[in-house]
């Protein structure tokens, strides 16, 4: 196939099977749901890692069940940027800040109580509600170029972790540079690519996720619609993360990235692993029913008979099925002698805080690596 975002050819590098969408639970494990195809192809020209077939973005986000304020490490790390961000923005007058993906609003709420006004736009119903009954306004739907055009201009606009969900890149970022005032900046957080392919993580790959960064990439595409890199740095969030200061006009923030050659291996190693470490143990509880859980159980053909039940903090997920498995979210655990963390980059908030004195283990713990 052709590059989605420079048109350079491309090749697969994993093969995830067919798999149910992640984040769509299910009311009753015998409900019927869809599969789609999993697969990740990567283009020589730009290193754009990016899936074979996509999903219609309705069928994944109008109806979402993640909600960033029931993940307090999440909320945390909002605050500490706002609070950075707001230190170096002194010299703007009339600051003005928009979110796209905005969520339930829990990054924003942090500039409303500086007095900051703000705009989210997020397309999922439940936490652009829940945003709403926060104070933070919020528009529901898609972003785009042809929505930025009839927005206000802001001074900050952030993305966080939604590039990588969108269908149209080059529409979406000439979006952004449309609503950029002169002198603003974006500020752009998406999973790195590089660090999927160094540890092996494959559950990060999910239909939601239609693309995965590399540095080059992100420069091509910036350059490309008139945006450039002015600073980045590597954070630890979602298995590691790049967060990108993007302005106006081009710029080149490219590097040595690691080669894309064993993932299906990792992939296939972690499966085995996983297995055998179940089939030793017997039945088990697991911590944390995010996206990844349903890839991770999905690939690995696991089900309520090796994993019984996965509690979440998420009240929306709570009596809800992950599709493809049979197994239950619940709110709590009952009393395991081992657990499986699914959530497993923020494993040790967990430990600490969650599950202390538990034997625990995440997929990872037992890769073999290749």
């Amino acid at each position: 196939m052709n590059c989605r975002s420079c048109g350079g050819k491309t090749h697969r590098i994993l093969d995830l099977g067919d798999q149910p969408l992640a984040s769509n639970l299910l009311a009753d494990p015998a409900d019927p749901f869809d599969t789609y195809p999993l697969n990740v192809e990567y283009c020589q020209e730009c290193h754009l890692g990016q899936l074979g077939e996509m999903v219609p973005p309705g069928k994944m986000f109008n109806e979402y069940l993640f909600y960033s304020r029931a993940s307090a490490p999440v909320v945390s790390e909002a605050k500490k940027l706002v609070d950075e961000t707001c230190r170096t923005l002194l010299v703007y007058d009339n600051l003005f800040v928009m979110e796209i993906a905005s969520n339930d609003g829990y990054l924003l709420q942090h500039y409303l109580k500086k007095g900051i006004p703000v705009l989210g736009i997020d397309p999922a119903r439940g936490p652009a509600n829940e945003a709403a009954l926060h104070g933070v306004p919020t528009i529901q739907d898609y972003f785009d170029l042809d929505l930025a055009k009839t927005l206000p201009k802001a001074n900050v606009i952030h993305a966080q972790n939604v590039l990588a969900h969108v269908p149209y890149l080059n529409d979406f970022v000439a979006g952004i540079a449309a609503c950029l005032k002169p002198n603003g900046v974006a500020i752009i957080e998406v999973p790195y690519f590089g660090d999927l392919l160094r540890d092996g993580r494959f559950d990060t790959v999910y239909h939601e996720h239609s693309y995965y960064f590399t540095l080059q990439s992100l420069t091509m595409l910036f350059n490309r619609n008139g945006l450039g890199i002015r600073h980045w740095k590597h954070i630890d969030t979602l298995g590691g993360s790049l967060r990108l200061w993007v302005s106006r006009g081009p710029n080149w923030a490219g590097t040595c990235e690691p080669s894309p050659l064993d993932l299906q291996k990792k992939a296939d190693a972690v499966r085995t692993g996983l297995r055998e470490q179940l089939a030793r143990l017997g039945p088990i509880w697991g911590y944390g029913a995010p996206a990844k859980a349903t890839v991770m159980l999905n690939f690995c053909e696991l089900n309520a008979k090796q994993i019984l039940r996965i509690a979440d903090t998420t009240p929306a997920k709570q009596g809800m099925y992950i599709p493809g498995t049979g197994i239950e979210v619940c709110a709590a655990l009952d009393a395991p002698d081992y657990v499986c963390i699914f959530a497993w980059n923020y494993a040790e908030f967990i430990r600490r805080e969650r599950l202390p004195g538990v034997k625990t283990f995440t997929p990872y713990d037992l890769d073999i690596r290749c």
